[in-house]
């Protein structure tokens, strides 16, 4: 298997399970499981409002709708990255195509905040899902080639 592609479904792998940890809280509480200490893993980094929260099994996710998208939008975009440029290309994309969808989160995040409007559980669900696909299209290339960064500096150690 070509070094670029291990990499990249190494990052796969990473993003799915760390998906899978704030969405399987819900399915132990549906089987009776305590699921605690997931809830508290991600309540550093989300509100966890219930009323701004995807639920499974009447039992929200461990994190809210935004951050879910985010996360989830990550995920799908390191799924699609190969269709659009080669694991090969590790150039980065032009920052423009980052700072947009990151611009409509942050409006979306300001009306509410500065309390100038109301968003949308749509809104935040949407605008964080478009963050996270661009996201991804920065990260990928970055995973790959700080991975093959680091192996190429291990091999000659490996030799001597």
């Amino acid at each position: 298997m070509k070094e670029e592609r291990k990499n990249y479904l190494i990052l796969l792998a990473l993003a799915l399970l760390y998906d899978l940890l704030f969405t399987f809280p819900p399915i132990l509480l549906h089987l009776g499981i305590n699921a605690d200490i997931l809830y508290r893993f991600f309540q550093p980094v989300c509100d966890q409002i219930d009323a701004r929260s995807f639920h499974i099994f009447g039992y929200k996710l461990a994190v809210c709708s935004r951050c879910a998208s985010i996360y989830y939008g990550v995920t799908l975009g390191i799924i699609v990255y190969p269709f659009f440029r080669s694991l090969k290309n590790v150039q980065i994309p032009e920052v423009v195509y980052l700072v947009i969808p990151l611009g409509a989160l942050i409006i979306d995040f300001s009306v509410n905040y500065l309390d100038v409007g109301h968003n949308t559980f749509a809104s935040r669900s949407v605008t964080g899902g478009i963050f996270g696909i661009s996201l991804a299209f920065y990260i990928v290339p970055v995973w790959i080639s700080l991975l093959k960064e680091l192996k190429t500096k291990r091999l000659p150690q490996h030799e001597e």
